[in-house]
């Protein structure tokens, strides 16, 4: 058998493989520490490119959907304004039952007028009411608050909010019940003296023109209800997109811990073949040398 003397391919080929399972072990380490699949661009970069777009797409999501939440907030407050005004409009035909039914008692007239005028100034005030600075109710395009429901933006869905006529609920008849800067002062008669422009006072006023006004005040509640619940629905997709979109992120950009601990367990296994096979090559070219020097004369 013929010794050759040279490089040792063996101890070589050990080395080389120790270092390419090194590389393995630290990148798996890394991994599971930060929990991504994808630790630099060059491990995946079509992943890559495709998980910043979902997250982009996530982004926008999450931001449409907190303000369709806004303004959900916004229509059950401008709901809640509205019934309020359906009450003291309730309470206003009641007074005025019991004003008609008192003719010729000008003190009791005179106290349900005064009850009258207290919920017209209520009613007045209310049409002035705002949430973070938007007013809930104005007839003005301008000034509405738009809300858009989806990803596209301007070009995509939308919804108005605050653009409701609620002083025009009130207009019925010659006038309009609910603007109390014009709904007269109240005078010993017990009836009002109207001032300049339309308001008008309970004795002007019929049973029937706020009948109507009650209904003007549920139609408005009806378009509020509507945009709720349309928003409702919008909301529980935004949900659903959310959810779709971080899972398909999650796919790409997180690792598999399990996998990945099975891997490290895998390529400590092989580093330390590799480590053995580089102490056996040494020993075995030691052994060679060993045999190969000449014994001193003597």
């Amino acid at each position: 058998m013929a010794l050759t003397l040279g490089g040792n391919s063996s101890s070589y080929t050990a080395s080389l493989y120790m270092r390419r399972t090194k590389s393995l072990i630290d990148k798996t380490l890394e991994r599971i520490s930060s929990g991504s699949r994808l630790t630099s661009a060059a491990d995946d970069p079509g992943g890559l490119a495709v998980s910043m777009k979902l997250q982009n797409e996530l982004s926008l999501t999450n931001s449409v959907k907190s303000s369709v939440e806004n303004a959900k907030s916004f229509l059950e407050v401008q709901d809640g304004a509205l019934k309020t005004a359906g009450d003291l409009v309730s309470q206003m035909r009641t007074l005025k039952d019991n004003y008609d039914l008192n003719a010729g008692d000008a003190s009791t007239q005179e106290v349900y007028a005064r009850q009258f005028r207290d919920l017209q100034v209520q009613l007045n005030d209310m049409q002035s009411e705002k949430l973070n600075g938007s007013s809930l109710f104005n007839t003005d395009p301008a000034e509405a608050t738009t809300i858009y429901t989806s990803s596209q933006g301007a070009t995509g869905a939308k919804v108005s909010l605050g653009l409701t006529d609620y002083n025009g609920a009130f207009d019925v008849g010659a006038g309009n019940i609910a603007d109390a800067s014009q709904a007269g002062t109240v005078v010993m008669s017990g009836v009002f003296s109207p001032n300049s422009g339309d308001a008008l006072s309970i004795s002007q006023v019929t049973s029937a023109e706020l009948d109507t006004a009650i209904d003007n005040v549920a139609n408005l509640r009806a378009q509020s209800g509507g945009k709720l619940s349309t928003l409702g629905f919008v909301s529980d997709y935004l949900d659903v997109k959310s959810v779709g979109l971080a899972s398909a992120n999650s796919r790409i950009m997180d690792a598999d811990l399990a996998e990945e601990s099975m891997n490290l367990t895998k390529y400590n296994i092989q580093y330390q073949a590799a480590a053995a096979a580089l102490v056996q090559s040494n020993l075995s070219m030691e052994v060679v040398l060993e045999l190969l020097r000449f014994p001193s004369v003597r």
